[in-house]
C-alpha cells in the first residue's frame, strides 16, 4: 500500500460543525470500503440539516456514448452493492440495459466528504423490488403508476389535474407494484473517498477490487 507524504492533523471539523473522524489513519490492508461508506453515510444522516441525505448522483452511458447523470435515492449499501430504484422504462434503465457500467457520486458537505463509486449494475429480484415499493410514500406510488417517467408532457397545467384524478381513482385501495418499476444493484469495483480540507490537502483513498479482493492506496490531493 502506497502513501504519499503529508503530515496528519488532529480531529477536523466539517464546514457546518459536524465532527469528522480521521478514518484514513485507521485503514488497514483488510479494511472494507463498504464498511467505511456505511460509517460515513450514518454520520451524514445523523448530522446537518439536509433534507435528502440519501441523494446520490448515478451516472450511466447513453446510446450515443455520452455520460448521463441524475440524482436518485440510495436505498441500501451492503457488501453486495449499492441499491437504487427506478421506472424500468426510464433513460437510466435503458442505459444500463445497453451498458451495465455505471458510477455513483456523492458530496456531503456537512461532513466534508466526497465518495466516487464505479461498478456493474444488475437488476433487483422481484421480491426485492416489492419490498422497496412497499416502503415508498403513497404519493410517490401514485405518481409512478400515473406518469411515464421522462416522456413528453402536454402542459404543466395538466400535471396537477392528472394527478388529482389518479388520487381520487385509487381512493384507499392498495397500489401494487407495476411490472415496469424495479431497481438495480451496483456491484462496486472501485470506491474512492475524499475528506475535504480547506487548505486543499485533501485525504484521498482509493479501493479497487482485484481478483475478488479489495486493494487500497492513498492518492495525492
Amino acid at each position: 500500500m502506497m502513501k504519499t507524504s503529508g503530515a496528519a492533523s488532529g480531529m477536523q471539523v466539517a464546514p457546518h460543525g459536524g465532527s469528522v473522524h480521521k478514518w484514513h489513519e485507521r485503514l488497514t490492508p483488510m479494511s472494507k470500503p463498504i464498511d467505511l461508506f456505511k460509517e460515513i453515510w450514518h454520520q451524514a444522516k445523523r448530522e446537518g440539516t439536509l433534507k435528502h441525505r440519501n441523494a446520490v448522483c448515478v451516472s450511466t452511458v447513453d446510446a450515443d456514448g455520452y455520460p448521463n447523470a441524475r440524482f436518485v435515492d440510495l436505498k441500501e449499501a451492503e457488501d453486495t452493492g449499492f441499491v437504487f430504484c427506478t421506472h424500468l422504462g426510464s433513460g437510466k434503465a435503458h442505459d444500463i440495459a445497453r451498458n451495465p457500467k455505471a458510477a455513483i457520486t456523492l458530496w456531503w458537505e456537512h461532513v466534508a466528504r466526497q465518495i466516487r463509486i464505479k461498478g456493474l449494475c444488475e437488476p433487483l429480484l422481484p421480491q426485492e423490488a416489492d419490498a422497496h415499493w412497499a416502503s415508498r410514500l403513497r404519493d410517490a406510488q401514485i405518481a409512478t403508476v400515473t406518469f411515464s417517467q421522462s416522456c413528453a408532457l402536454d402542459s404543466l397545467e395538466s400535471l396537477e389535474g392528472t394527478y388529482a384524478r389518479a388520487v381520487a381513482g385509487f381512493g384507499e385501495a392498495d397500489i401494487p407494484r407495476p411490472d415496469d418499476w424495479g431497481g438495480f444493484r451496483l456491484r462496486p469495483e472501485y470506491i474512492e473517498f475524499l475528506e475535504f480540507k480547506e487548505n486543499r490537502l485533501h485525504r484521498r483513498t482509493a479501493h479497487a477490487m482485484v481478483d475478488g479482493q479489495w486493494h487500497q492506496r492513498f492518492l495525492q490531493p
